[in-house]
């Protein structure tokens, strides 16, 4: 009926109008001089390329090879077969999900860089202190001085690695030092061993 899509199509039916792929990660690639792009689930993308995920029917929205995701047109079969060799949906899907770029969205890309900002925080409000009055910072402390000197997150370090170039940085705008780490070594005697 026109009421509802083909159960042939999607596994289901349901109604034309209503909004299917949502909340949805596009993983992308370009081959051929073509793009083609999958629907999968947000979450499920990395814990199926770390080998945490073996069920592709978890990671994937749709079992189809899209040319648009977002305006819902499939990918022709001769431009699948012109650029994987096959026109097999299934073995063209896994291959874009092993190899093809993860499309994040802006909202998602703030909300990381906001986690990894804070994380850098209070990395260094841990390992550092104001030498003045050997008490250490707080996180909002430091992250309001990464704000002053402008520090931007770099994506493909880890926060500890960054936060070692924000002490760096910090020492320079303010009284900032590495917190002394203290040491306690307690030797027994032979005796008290052989007790």
């Amino acid at each position: 009926s026109t009421a509802t899509m083909s159960s042939k199509r999607t596994g289901k039916n349901q109604p034309v109008g209503q909004k299917r792929l949502t909340n949805i990660a596009v993983v992308r690639m370009m081959k051929a001089g073509k793009r083609f792009e999958i629907a999968c689930y947000c979450n499920k993308v990395i814990s199926w390329r770390n080998k945490v995920e073996t069920d592709i029917n978890e990671v994937m929205q749709s079992s189809f090879v899209f040319h648009n995701v977002s305006k819902g047109e499939f990918a022709k079969a001769q431009a699948m077969i012109k650029a994987f060799g096959t026109d097999d949906q299934d073995h063209v899907c896994r291959l874009i999900l092993e190899e093809g770029e993860l499309q994040v969205s802006a909202k998602e890309r703030d909300a990381q860089f906001e986690i990894m900002f804070r994380d850098i925080a209070s990395i260094v409000s841990e390992k550092c202190v104001n030498p003045t009055s050997n008490r250490p910072y707080t996180v909002t402390m430091i992250q309001n001085a990464m704000k002053e000197i402008h520090y931007a997150v770099q994506p493909g370090r880890s926060a500890k690695q960054q936060a070692l170039d924000v002490i760096k940085r910090l020492q320079e705008a303010m009284p900032i030092e590495r917190a002394r780490m203290h040491v306690r070594v307690r030797v027994s005697s032979s005796a008290e061993a052989a007790q």
